[in-house]
């Protein structure tokens, strides 16, 4: 038996075999119930999500880089992931990012074969990784060999390493951690673009997230480290400072230029009435916590 047919993800979806001759609102229909199985395939992973978040986490706190590192659409996925962490958290680009088989040419169009070298994966992996730094492979496969060969030379270098696939038998002989998210046969065959791209941009959201979370860079559930690069992120910023602070906009705005455009520091100047050096040595003392300094 080939390796494509024992692979999940390559095997026919008897739910829609009739895509050639659906109506429109048929083919949006039956899409969509499969859909539903990338949410469930992301349910059964809970546990291993849960324990990539709080390696995340850890990896973070200690100022060490997450590398999300794929082929493909996955390898696009991670790179989305690690792109958004800088204005949604304020995270440095070089502290979470992502690698994609084929170079930056392949985020635009597909790099034949690229995905198939374990050397180039381990090359790329050795000129970014280092010893406690998170690389994080995705492989719907669970056996892409530019992946592997990446986790590999991770490993060896002294890193920890996740593998999450769609596959309940990837080689996760090099993983700490085997997130699998059993999304099943795609609605068109083989195309891992579908479930196995929305379980795993799922599954990434829910570790960014709750790695950063874990990292104090959430007041509940508000995003008190954005970065305010554009109109509407400075917006954001002003009705953060005015909901947390208690205060005007007028006042937030005055605050949020007066912190040097850090929320966070906005909102403990205006709280605490303490100067902008004051504030900054309040939330390095909580570690970023706004929640601890306010209550403090």
């Amino acid at each position: 038996m080939s390796m494509t047919k024992t692979l999940p993800t390559e095997q026919i979806n008897p739910h829609t075999q009739k895509l050639d001759v659906l109506t429109p609102m048929q083919l949006a229909r039956v899409i969509n119930a499969e859909d539903f199985n990338a949410a469930r395939a992301v349910k059964k992973a809970h546990k291993e999500i849960a324990a990539t978040l709080v390696l995340a986490a850890q990896t973070h706190a200690a100022k060490h880089k997450i590398i999300f590192i794929g082929a493909g659409t996955s390898g696009r996925l991670g790179i989305l992931e690690a792109v958004e962490c800088v204005p949604t958290f304020g995270t440095r680009p070089r502290q979470i990012i992502g690698l994609i088989a084929g170079g930056k040419k392949a985020v635009f169009r597909s790099q034949e074969g690229a995905e198939d070298n374990a050397q180039q994966g381990a090359r790329d992996i050795a000129a970014q990784a280092q010893a406690n730094d998170l690389v994080i492979g995705l492989t719907a496969s669970g056996r892409t060999p530019y992946v592997l060969g990446a986790l590999i030379k991770a490993k060896q270098l002294g890193a920890h390493t996740v593998l999450l696939s769609c596959n309940r038998q990837a080689d996760t002989s090099h993983a700490d951690i085997h997130i699998y998210l059993p999304t099943g046969p795609e609605a068109l065959s083989g195309s891992t673009r579908m479930k196995a791209g929305t379980a795993t941009k799922m599954a990434l959201n829910a570790i960014t997230t709750g790695a950063m979370a874990l990292c104090g860079k959430t007041y509940g559930n508000l995003m008190v480290d954005v970065q305010p690069t554009n109109k509407k992120l400075v917006a954001r910023a002003i009705r953060l400072i005015c909901l947390i602070a208690h205060t005007d906009e007028k006042t937030a705005a005055k605050l949020l230029k007066n912190s040097g455009q850090h929320v966070k520091t906005a909102i403990v100047m205006h709280r605490k009435q303490v100067s902008r050096a004051q504030a900054k040595r309040l939330l390095q003392k909580r570690k970023g916590f706004l929640k601890d300094v306010l209550d403090d």
